[in-house]
Formats: C-alpha cells, structure tokens, sequence
C-alpha cells in the first residue's frame, strides 16, 4: 500500500471481557496543572492539545502494588483496596518491576492507521513510568498490554478511574517519507525576520514580568500562539489550527444514532448526515487516492449547515429532524459538564 493511499481513519473497540474498563475522550485537566500560580499551566495551548488528543482506559479498581527491587514475578506485590474486588485487568508476567495492564479490548484501525499505546500525556507518576507502544492494530487479531515499569523499589498507587492507558491513532508510512533538513535560518529571510520579532517582543515582555510593569502584568502571557498570528501579523495559522480539542466518546454499534450535533464540527455536518463516514471528507481533501478509491466528496448544501438542521439527543431514543424542519423556539441543546471549560483555561497558549 501507498503510503498516501491510507483509508479514512477508524477505530473498533471490540470488548474481550464481560466488563471491560471504561474509554473515554482524554482529559486537559492535570492536578499538577491545577495547583500552578493562577493556573499557568492550562496556558499551554501545545500542553492541553496534548491532553486531549486521545482517550483513555479507567482503572477499574484501586490498588496498592510494592516493588522490592528484585526481578522476579513476585517481587510487586498488588493489594487492591476491596479484597474481594476482581484484578482480572492487572497482571504480572514480566517481572523487573513491571506491572501489565490488560485493555479488556481488541483495537481495530483501518488500513495504514497504528495504534498508540501510552500513559496519558502530562501526567505524572512518582516511582512509576509508563512504556510506550506503537501497534499495528490494522491487521492484529489479538490485544496488546499496556505496562509500567517501576523506576526504584517502594510503594505506589493507582486509584478507581485513574487512567492507565491513552490512546490515539497515527498513520503508519508517510514518516518513512519524512526527510528531515538542517540548515542557516539565514536562509530563509522571512522566517528570520518574523522570528528575530517574536524574540524580541518575547525579550521584553519577559522583562517586563520581571520589573512587575503594570501592562505586562495586566496582559499575564503573550497570546501569539493562541490566536494564531506572528508579532508582526504577516504569519498565520492555516484553518487546521486548533486551542483545544474535544474527542468523541464512544458508541455502541447497535446504536450510532447515540452521536449528537454536538459531536460534529458544523462544517462536517453534511457529511454527518450522509452515508459516507464523516472523517471521509477530511481524507478527501488531503489524499487524492481517498478520492478516487471511495468517490468524490458529496454535493455541497444550499445554505450553510448549523445545529438547528442536525439530529438533537434525547434521553430514551434519538431522532433525526428533516432537512426543513425547525426545532420550536426556545429550544436548543445544552452543552454536557465535559465540555464546560473553566475560564481560567478558555485562553490558553504556548508558554
């Protein structure tokens, strides 16, 4: 396969257990983050993109587990907090230190889409760290572990719903392609001149933090990033750029009219609606073999799509309005307590 000709990206969840642990869309939030000056942190906009870029898998069961500092499979000693608390997620194969976090889930990715397995991104654990993994889940017909290694003998603690995997899907060939380039930033005289700016108004905003200049105070941190544009504003973001990130949970396949239009970006809204799988549209546009394999995007609407032509969520079953049919005034759909920001981090940007 091409390493362009990739399918649109998917991902199948196919339990392997009765009660597999919960996956969910990764979360922004990190105490360490929560506990910086005024909450610094959330201003990261690479930071909390990286947060959210994924989902994890929920520790089922808090447990204890001591390492002695020996190799062998019985030197990590697991103590659950309920006793009688099944730990058919948690096992301990390997040894050295290591403790083997089973999914409870067989992954499948479409063609040309690996699997990232990794601990969730930011967040920190003291005596523990967590072994990436990059699977080829496009073709496995069997799960994977997600383990963590010990990093000196003592005692840690992995509490109910605290994630112990994240998740998220990368394409498999086109890095192969990647030829990375040095050379003078001389070079390139337009980039020097907007980078020699931003260092510079960089320089003495940091300054300004330092002397306590009431201005500089007032405006907390440099939003540039955040909103996209260089200093001088002849740089700027391409429509892709993105402050925050909000991922689908997952669905039940008996039920995929479960998703809401608070799911779909307005712009995918036709395609939602269509019979071809919304991220079809995206590959479209960017891989010219999507669209000779799988067709050409689908007409453009008369008028511009919103929320008021797009299915609403109910409680017992969902229903799907016409295409002419208006919601009665009055109403609209509430946004759900995951998508509630704090407004300490509606704003953030690169630090």
């Amino acid at each position: 396969m091409s390493d362009l000709a990739i399918s649109a990206p998917q991902l199948e969840c196919f339990s392997v257990t009765a009660s597999p642990p919960r996956l969910v869309p990764g979360s922004a939030e990190r105490d360490w983050m929560d506990f910086t000056n005024q909450r610094f942190a959330y201003r990261c906009t690479p930071l909390t993109m990286a947060n959210t870029t994924g989902w994890e898998l929920l520790n089922p069961t808090g447990f204890w587990a001591t390492w002695t500092g020996l190799n062998g499979k019985d030197d990590v000693i697991l103590r659950p907090d309920d006793p009688k608390a099944p730990m058919h997620h948690v096992s301990l194969g390997f040894g050295h230190g290591i403790i083997t976090f089973h999914p409870g889930y067989l992954f499948r990715t479409a063609p040309g889409w690996m699997t990232w397995a990794r601990g969730a991104p930011n967040r920190l654990k003291h005596g523990i760290q967590a072994l990436d993994g990059l699977v080829e889940t496009s073709w496995l017909p069997f799960t994977f572990t997600m383990n963590w290694k010990f990093t000196e003998p003592g005692t840690v603690y992995f509490a109910k719903d605290e994630p112990f995997c994240f998740i998220t899907l990368v394409p498999s060939l086109p890095i192969e392609s990647v030829q990375p380039v040095t050379r003078p930033l001389a070079d390139e005289p337009q980039l020097e001149r907007e980078y020699k700016l931003w260092l510079s108004e960089r320089t003495k905003f940091n300054i300004g933090l330092a002397q306590g200049d009431p201005i500089t105070l007032e405006q907390k941190w440099q939003k540039n990033y955040l909103v996209g544009k260089s200093p001088s504003g002849r740089t700027v973001a391409d429509p892709d750029h993105r402050t925050k990130r909000s991922l689908k949970s997952p669905i039940s396949a008996e039920q995929p009219d479960q998703r809401t239009a608070l799911d779909v970006p307005s712009q995918l809204a036709t395609a939602f609606q269509s019979d071809k799988p919304t991220p079809a549209v995206v590959m479209r546009q960017a891989f010219p073999s999507f669209q000779t394999a799988y067709g050409a995007a689908p007409p453009e609407p008369t008028q511009s799509p919103s929320v008021d032509n797009l299915p609403t969520a109910r409680s017992e079953q969902p229903a799907k309005l016409q295409p002419n049919e208006k919601r009665a005034s009055g109403t609209g759909t509430k946004r759900s307590k995951a998508e509630k920001i704090p407004s300490s981090k509606k704003k953030p940007t690169k630090t």
